[in-house]
């Protein structure tokens, strides 16, 4: 029996629309009226970088043959990895082709912090954190932005998997990202001995490239000499040799923009990854700061983003304004509105994309509907875990959108293949 086109076309349409939508479902705007669903899409200001991201994107969801790193940086909106989490397990789902890494993690249960909950961590010997969000916290600073300090001679460094939803999450490559300011330690892995594996140094790092793929590791730091010296861990970079879509979370509590300038290694770490988009959710802090000055915003923001251009000149940079807030609990955090008037500034001179989170959500004293429907807490600052999530599916849903208006716009085919990742 001969199958006519047309036929073809709409089996494989409805194929696909069950497929992907029984995976990614969209936000759901009748049960949450106060949200803005006219707002919810990118504003693109200069299409060359975001076209190249796109094609890479088409590309990707069409042959699996591109390894795409995606890095999102924020404050503790991101440090839970709650909302990033969510934006990660949405690309996988849509994805055919995704087996990439797990990229950049920090444990920050090593400075007695919170972290992702999908990677775990434990550890043997004592500790000090500092965060580049602190000020009386000293540098050196990663672009992790955290980094903690081996009190004890050593260590153990414990980290695993936790209810990974696909391979993805295994890795066959990783760094140890350190600073030992005498050369008095040495940094090894214990693996089983089954799993051979070959080192190599680089500056002030050190990678671990295994034979078979695993999905925990423990880490040995030990003092072997007895100068005075001090070793100081910025984090881990976990990958593997698959395609795919690799989702980068990084963030630190209380982290604003001038935050993560302070970080003295933050190009060349970046430089290993050279990031093919870039979503930068910071401001929220920045905006609870006293003497909050805009045009200082504006200018620490235009530096990290040439930092940021500096590694990659093409990358695709997106910019999300500020959650709706309360300043102190006491009244609507006003400033907001500054921050969202820079970040248009800064994408238009600077060709960006703006997601306007802030109008998105309902605008100004929309936070209050947020909380009353369980989706912000009480401090009227943080969303809650199902907050962070709808966040999530709006910021995914609205970068579709704009995929699939450049796909038409360019008459790539076959697009019926993606109309249905978003509700018409």
């Amino acid at each position: 029996m001969i199958i006519k086109p047309k036929i073809l076309l709409f089996v494989i349409f409805i194929y696909s629309y069950i497929n992907l939508h029984s995976q990614f479902k969209y936000p759901n705007y009748f049960k949450y009226p106060f949200i803005n669903q006219v707002e919810n899409h990118l504003k693109i200001y200069g299409t060359k970088s975001w076209t190249q991201f796109f094609k890479k994107l088409d590309s990707q969801y069409l042959n699996g043959n591109e390894k795409i790193n995606v890095m999102h940086f924020g404050g503790s909106h991101i440090q839970a990895d709650i909302w990033s989490n969510k934006m990660r397990t949405n690309f996988q789902n849509t994805i055919t082709y995704n087996q990439s890494g797990r990229g950049f993690i920090f444990p920050f249960r090593l400075i007695n912090s919170n972290g992702s909950s999908s990677v775990k961590s434990s550890h043997i010997g004592r500790w000090k954190g500092f965060r580049n969000s602190v000020n009386s916290h000293s540098g050196p600073f990663g672009l992790l932005g955290a980094r903690a300090e081996l009190v004890d001679s050593f260590s153990v460094i414990n980290v695993w998997n936790d209810h990974s939803l696909n391979s993805c999450e295994s890795f066959n490559s990783l760094t140890v990202f350190y600073k030992d300011s005498s050369n008095s330690y040495d940094v090894n892995v214990l693996v089983d001995s089954g799993n051979a594996f070959s080192t190599s140094r680089q500056r002030e790092s050190i990678t671990f490239s295994f034979e078979k793929t695993i999905d925990s590791i423990s880490i040995e730091v030990k003092k072997n000499k007895s100068t005075v010296s001090n070793f100081s861990f910025f984090g881990l970079l976990l990958d593997n040799d698959c395609k795919g879509i690799t989702y980068h979370s990084i963030g630190v509590n209380g982290a604003s923009v001038k935050s993560y300038l302070r970080g003295e290694d933050f190009t060349h770490q970046l430089a290993l990854i050279k990031p093919d988009l870039v979503i930068l959710s910071i401001g929220i802090n920045d905006a609870y700061e006293e003497n909050f000055n805009e045009e200082y915003f504006y200018s620490s923001y235009d530096s990290l983003i040439n930092k940021i251009r500096s590694v990659n000149p093409q990358v695709a940079i997106l910019l999300t304004t500020n959650n709706d807030s309360y300043y102190k609990r006491e009244y609507p955090n006003q400033r907001a509105l500054q921050v969202q008037k820079k970040m248009y500034e800064l994408a238009e001179n600077k060709d960006l994309a703006v997601w306007d989170m802030f109008e998105v959500m309902g605008g100004l004293n929309s936070i209050r509907d947020w909380e009353k429907n369980n989706l912000a807490k009480k401090d009227l600052i943080h969303l809650t875990a199902k907050g962070y999530n709808l966040i999530g599916d709006l910021l995914f849903e609205a970068l579709m959108k704009s995929y699939l208006k450049h796909k038409k716009k360019n008459n790539f085919q076959p697009i019926f293949l993606y109309l249905n990742l978003i509700p018409r």
